[in-house]
């Protein structure tokens, strides 16, 4: 075989980023996803026999970009093309409102077979009265549901008793941040149906441009690399791909520093990458995020919503962070020495 022209094969030097993967219905399965799948394909087998839902609802929750989504649309998908003549609706959770009267499209969300509610972080306190009617109704219909969000039901703390005590009755299931080996086998996936060519230290490469756990932000990337991928005879090389990011005005080597500060800053304080990139809500793992966005935001020069997708979180998250450890480390010395010596060492 021509080694020039060769695109996602793993040699052994890239063997350590190899993942096992299958696929249900279009969706890949990776080890940080399995159980999730395992979970929506029993939904999917119930919803066709008819019966009544094992766990109601089923709770799906993790970073942006760790395929919750995705895995529900497959799910609708593997519905719609089923001969039973089944109904799936999916609906953001930010549309859920209570209405006085019960129009058609609320009774197609109380009486279809499935429901994916989405995002559900996203509700207000009045939206999230209307969300718990319509779990309970449809729980009592006998009908599935699904529910995905940011987090567990338990660190929903803006939204009522009510409503997380529903979910957290269900079955709930984190999808765990993506590791780099499936990141790369994600994008290489991708890339195969954009008809872009990459080498395997471009694919590495990439696969190495978010720490969030997430791949959305690096599948941008992607897209801007199929939009002139077409005028390079073969496939991209490293140097091909940082040159391509960097004439677009996209940073090729700051993300990769949000890595070394994560790393950095988790070592300091004594906790792991992944709980640092984590959902734990404990005061031991949020400060030590905060500090790795407070230097990340001071070192890479990142906007905030690229330092969000980065730390697998919403800008806002990233804006308090920052402002929080700047007003901790004026009144706290051994922070503000710990902040400065994590610096020290960065720059």
């Amino acid at each position: 075989m021509n080694t020039a022209s060769r695109t996602h094969e793993i040699p052994a030097k890239e063997a350590r980023w190899s993942v096992p993967t299958t696929r249900w219905n279009g969706f890949l399965v990776l080890p940080e996803n399995r159980v999730a799948v395992r979970a929506v394909r029993s939904v999917c087998r119930t919803v066709l026999a008819r019966k009544r839902p094992n766990a109601n609802p089923l709770v799906l929750h993790g970073a942006p970009g760790t395929g919750k989504s995705r895995l529900g649309a497959a799910l609708v998908e593997q519905l719609a093309a089923s001969p039973e003549g089944v109904t799936a609706q999916v609906v953001s959770a930010g549309d859920v409102t209570r209405s006085p009267d019960e129009s058609l499209s609320d009774r197609e969300l109380f009486d279809c077979d499935l429901l994916a509610l989405e995002d559900v972080q996203h509700l207000t306190a009045r939206a999230a009265d209307a969300a718990c009617d319509l779990i309970d109704g449809r729980t009592v219909r006998r009908r599935a549901t699904i529910v995905t969000a940011s987090t567990g039901p338990s660190q929903l703390a803006h939204l009522s008793q009510r409503l997380t005590s529903r979910l957290a009755a269900g079955l709930v299931i984190q999808l765990e941040p993506l590791t780099i080996p499936s990141r790369r086998a994600i994008l290489a996936e991708v890339a195969t149906l954009k008809g872009v060519r990459l080498t395997d230290d471009a694919l590495t490469c990439l696969a190495e441009q978010s720490t969030g756990g997430g791949v959305r932000a690096t599948l941008g990337l992607l897209q801007n690399l199929a939009q002139v991928a077409s005028g390079f005879p073969g496939p991209l090389t490293l140097a091909n791909v940082q040159q391509i990011l960097a004439e677009s005005g996209q940073p090729t080597s700051a993300v990769t520093d949000v890595s070394r500060i994560v790393e950095r800053v988790a070592a300091a304080f004594g906790v792991s990458e992944k709980e640092l990139l984590g959902l734990s809500r404990l005061r031991n793992v949020m400060r030590p995020r905060q500090v790795a966005m407070y230097l990340a935001r001071e070192l890479t020069g990142l906007s905030l919503p690229r330092l969000g997708a980065a730390f697998g979180r919403d800008h806002t998250t990233v804006l308090h962070a920052c402002r929080k450890v700047a007003e901790e480390v004026k009144d706290d010395a051994a922070l503000a020495k710990r902040v400065y010596d994590l610096r020290t060492t960065l720059v």
